[in-house]
């Protein structure tokens, strides 16, 4: 075994170009702006192309140490070290961590921001072969009503589950090289992603698999409500709640009173106390700390009070609010009331394909509508610290902690800060993404420097990757991606905006853009 470090990538500003650079961006910017243009623009420079960071591997054993910035959501982070054991957990993070290994293996990517892996908890996985559904502009209050054709709107068709093992491996891929590294969906596929719901999932994660409900008020056939809880006969109850780490339910998914009345029946013992023939009917307190809600758009000021007081969590999913609803959840009302929020794809058909799509719909929403409110920073830690949250897994993952296991990211230089480079990726700026310990895709030299079974070659956005996932599942990628061509399924990876992607625009903006579609809402 070659014990020299190998060389994956360097990238050169020179005094020559920075000085043409400041000039140029002096005239044309002003001193005030010219600090910061150019601190962008070494940034940037860094990530040019395929070139990277500067990363040197060493293969080894017992350990791996991994030297890059450290995202352990600090205002300023530094550069620092991860110390990993044999078993895939962190045994020490930060400046001053030493290997005990004589012989560890070691990546040095020290302009690489390394992250814990994004936790992705809503998807429905199952459909995933289900290309994004056409927008006509029309836009709903309320799921049942593009569900299932109520209130007058069309029924939103097209929308198929298919759960062949092929199809899931394919999602979970998606996900996997965005730097996702767990998820709750519905589904699963055995390795690749951890699959918080599903006990065999959970590749060795020290819990019990969590429940995901979507219909937590048996109100799957369409039933709507809006002065009463007379729902199906087989709700959810406190009890079910109770007898998981995270029960993860689709509450108030949409903007009109039959939404709100959903939060009203799962809230209070009180609100209704009228049994219905059958079963159910009644309203029931299911808000323990156990809950996540799911959407939760038709929310509000008290009930983000109630949600912080409880210590439930949020997931947010703004690209499929949007596309459906024209509105999504108040971001920041639920922050000043200091409700944990995460954030989610929810799925294909009106969401998004991957992390990195969904970060850009939550940048160009706060931009946009919410005068920049939410950082990258903000929105890292949604995507980390609020996904273990939101699956009641904080203590064991979602942080670069010693004790937590080591689901961790690799990110090349992107934009002006370290944070940056995580919510302005894509899967072409990933260096790598590491499962318990395990890399199972980055940068094809970083990989095979590391000599590790079961790699193949890919390309993802024109750079030279690797998957690395022949012993953690049984489909190679080669497989994969031949099946998925021969049925025309969506496809793994694209450069920019993916094709027919649902639009993250406002009821005002689709008005703007489609004047005679149907809208809801204020006209």
């Amino acid at each position: 075994m070659n014990a020299e470090p190998f060389i994956v990538s360097d990238v050169r500003v020179t005094a020559r170009a920075r000085s043409r650079t400041s000039a140029f961006l002096r005239q044309a910017c002003g001193t005030r702006t010219l600090l910061a243009a150019l601190a962008m623009l070494t940034w940037a420079a860094a990530a040019h192309a395929a070139t990277g960071a500067r990363c040197t591997v060493r293969a080894g054993a017992g350990e791996t140490v991994i030297d890059a910035i450290l995202l352990n959501d600090t205002p300023d982070p530094k550069p620092g070290r991860v110390i990993i054991d044999a078993h895939g957990i962190i045994r020490c993070a930060g400046a001053t961590c030493q290997p005990t290994a004589p012989h560890p293996t070691i990546i040095s990517c020290p302009q690489d921001s390394l992250s814990p892996g994004f936790i992705n908890p809503h998807d429905h996985i199952d459909f995933t072969g289900d290309a994004p559904l056409p927008d006509t502009g029309e836009r709903f209050e309320h799921r049942h009503e593009w569900r299932k054709g109520l209130d007058g709107h069309t029924e939103l068709k097209g929308a198929d589950p298919d759960t062949s093992p092929e199809l899931i491996a394919w999602g979970e891929l998606r996900f996997l090289i965005s730097g996702i590294t767990a998820m709750v969906g519905g589904n699963m596929a055995p390795g690749l992603v951890r699959n918080m719901d599903f006990a065999t999932g959970l590749e060795g994660l020290p819990q019990h698999a969590v429940t995901y409900q979507v219909f937590p008020l048996d109100d799957g056939p369409g039933i709507m409500r809006t002065h009463d809880c007379n729902y199906g006969n087989h709700p959810s109850t406190p009890a079910d709640v109770a007898a998981t780490p995270a029960f993860l339910a689709h509450v108030a998914e949409g903007t009109n009173g039959a939404a709100r009345n959903e939060f009203r029946c799962l809230s209070s013992n009180t609100y209704d106390r009228t049994p219905q023939q059958g079963g159910g009917g009644i309203s029931q307190d299911m808000m323990q700390p156990g809950m996540t809600i799911l959407h939760g758009v038709g929310l509000g000021a008290n009930d983000f009070d109630l949600l912080h007081n409880r210590g439930i969590s949020l997931v947010w999913s703004p690209r499929s609010n949007l596309a459906l609803y024209g509105r999504t959840v108040d971001i920041p009302a639920a922050r000043a009331h200091g409700v944990t929020i995460a954030l989610g794809t929810d799925w294909l058909p009106s969401g998004s394909m991957n992390m990195s799509r969904e970060f850009a719909c939550a940048v160009h929403y706060s931009h946009d509508h919410l005068a920049s409110a939410l950082s990258s920073r903000d929105l890292w830690r949604m995507a980390t610290q609020g996904g273990a949250a939101a699956v009641h897994g904080d203590s064991v993952m979602g942080a670069i902690a010693p004790g937590h296991v080591a689901d961790l990211v690799l990110f090349r230089p992107q934009g002006q800060t370290p944070y940056d480079a995580a919510v302005q990726s894509t899967p072409g700026t990933i260096d790598m993404v590491m499962r318990g310990g395990h890399v199972l895709y980055g940068d094809r030299k970083i990989i095979r420097r590391l000599h590790q079974p079961g790699c193949e070659k890919v390309g993802i956005d024109g750079q030279a990757k690797a998957l690395c996932i022949r012993t953690d599942q049984r489909f190679s990628f080669a497989t994969l991606k031949r099946d998925m061509t021969r049925r025309h399924i969506y496809p793994l990876v694209t450069t920019g905006t993916p094709p027919n992607e649902p639009p993250c625009e406002t009821l005002e903006e689709t008005r703007a853009r489609l004047p005679n579609a149907r809208l809801t809402g204020p006209e």
